[in-house]
This record gives C-alpha cells, sequence and structure tokens, in this order.
C-alpha cells in the first residue's frame, strides 16, 4: 500500500459491510440512476475485453462487466474484507474473474495488460495522488481507453456535505490547496459506521496528474438527473443542487500522435 492512504482503507474496511448492503440491495439513487448508466454508456461495448476494474470493492461492476461478454476482469481494492465478498459472491467466475487484495498504485498486473482501465468511484490517492495514473498507464495497452468517474473536484469543499448550498467557507486557498473531506454517508436512511475520507484537488491539478503520466483527456461528462428524472421525482431537487460528479474518457496520448 501507498504510505499514507491507511485512512482511506481504514475507513472502507470499517464500512464494508455497510457498502456491500447498500451495493447488492441498490440502494443508492446516485449510482444506480446517475452513475451506472453513465458509466455503461461512455463504456460502451466491452466484449472480449481485458478490462482492469480498479477499487472494485465488492465487484459489483466486474461481474456485470463479464456478463457484458468481457474475456477477463482484474478486480483490485485494498479493502481485504471487500475483496473477500467478492470471491465469495454466488456469481463470483474465477475463469473470468480475478479479485487482488492491492493498492492501485502498484497493480500486480503485467505491462500493457489490459483494454481498459476503469476506475469507479475511486477515492484519490493521498500521499501520492499521481502514482495510480502511472499504475493505469502502464499496464493499459496503447490501443487502451482509460475511464475515470469520481466525486466532482471542483464542488467539494473540506466537510462539505451532499445537500450543502451554502459555499462560504469554501476559499481560493482551498480550492487550489488540497482539501480533505471526511463524512459520514446516509443512504435510504443508512449511516455509515465510520466517515470515509476523500482528498480533492483544483481541476488544473486533477487533469495535470492525469496528462502527466501520458493521458489525454477525449471526453469529459457530469452525470446529473434529467428534466424528466427531476420532475418525476422532487427528491433530485433537494439532493442534487450542484454537480456532484466528473466522468472521464482517456487514452494513451502516443495513440493520438500515430
Amino acid at each position: 500500500m501507498v504510505l499514507g492512504d491507511e485512512r482511506v482503507t481504514r475507513a472502507y474496511t470499517v464500512n464494508a459491510d455497510y457498502w456491500i448492503t447498500i451495493i447488492r440491495d441498490r440502494l443508492d439513487p446516485y449510482q444506480t440512476q446517475l452513475t451506472d448508466p453513465a458509466l455503461r454508456e461512455l463504456i460502451g461495448d466491452c466484449r472480449g475485453l481485458e478490462i482492469l476494474d480498479a477499487g472494485c470493492g465488492e465487484g459489483y461492476l466486474a461481474r456485470e462487466l463479464v456478463a457484458r461478454g468481457a474475456a477477463h476482469v482484474d478486480g483490485v481494492d485494498t479493502s481485504e474484507e471487500l475483496i473477500l465478498a467478492a470471491r465469495t459472491h454466488p456469481d463470483y467466475r474465477p475463469d473470468s474473474m480475478s479479485f487482488h487484495h492491492a493498492d492501485v498504485a502498484a497493480l500486480p498486473l503485467a505491462d500493457k495488460s489490459v483494454d481498459l482501465v476503469v476506475a469507479n468511484r475511486l477515492p484519490n490517492g493521498i500521499s501520492q495522488p499521481a502514482q495510480r495514473y502511472i499504475e493505469f498507464a502502464r499496464v493499459l495497452k496503447p490501443s487502451g481507453r482509460m475511464i475515470l468517474l469520481g466525486m466532482h473536484p471542483c464542488f467539494y469543499a473540506a466537510r462539505a456535505e451532499r445537500t450543502a448550498t451554502s459555499t462560504a467557507d469554501f476559499t481560493l486557498d482551498d480550492y487550489f490547496g488540497v482539501r480533505t473531506v471526511e463524512q459520514r454517508f446516509n443512504v435510504a436512511g443508512l449511516v455509515s459506521p465510520a466517515a470515509s475520507v476523500q482528498q480533492f484537488y483544483s481541476l488544473e491539478h486533477h487533469i495535470g496528474m492525469i496528462t502527466a503520466a501520458g493521458f489525454a483527456v477525449t471526453d469529459l461528462r457530469e452525470p446529473h438527473p434529467t428534466k424528466e428524472q427531476r420532475q418525476q421525482n422532487p427528491w433530485w431537487n433537494e439532493n442534487f443542487v450542484r454537480p456532484l460528479f466528473l466522468l472521464l474518457e482517456c487514452v494513451p496520448l502516443e495513440r493520438l500522435r500515430r
């Protein structure tokens, strides 16, 4: 594990059973109605692909990608509890899935071995935040793609809550510095046992780490509820008051130079 990221892993260890329940019972509307559909659309046809699921959690995305025709998915997560859950799920298929208890900043995969890297709501690194992108570049084939879905770096201040509308305590120094957000999640009335730990950087710094690793950004999306979703369920108007998610597609820069 990269030194300094123990706080992130510790929170996921304490919250493991909580997140397993949230994911498997499909309780999080942000995931089921916003981020998962956006992720599926950007991934597109994955038949025959070798895929890295970086920060795989209990393995739901890996299982879905295999069901959609992926040749093999390697899931990597620092939470031993979540990896065990992935390996013991009834739909676990060891012929087409491998789950590794490891750090995404030190991947147990060979160079140029995957067609697609997917990091689905993976918390940012703390001590060496750029190292994961270097590793993603190492394992990705020159013809491959990287898809990153995370919390929006522009709209999270320290101690921010999803429903907060005030930015009075959010200064330029906060934005251009490093913001550490510690918050308990409340999903469908269930509160996480421990506060999660996330670290945020300015958009400039965030994109800079990606491009410095040798990637070019080829698509940028901000998953959000549609007008129809807002009309059908006013919950969105109360709980989505600013952009929460950033979805990026990236490719090796050398691919564009050919």
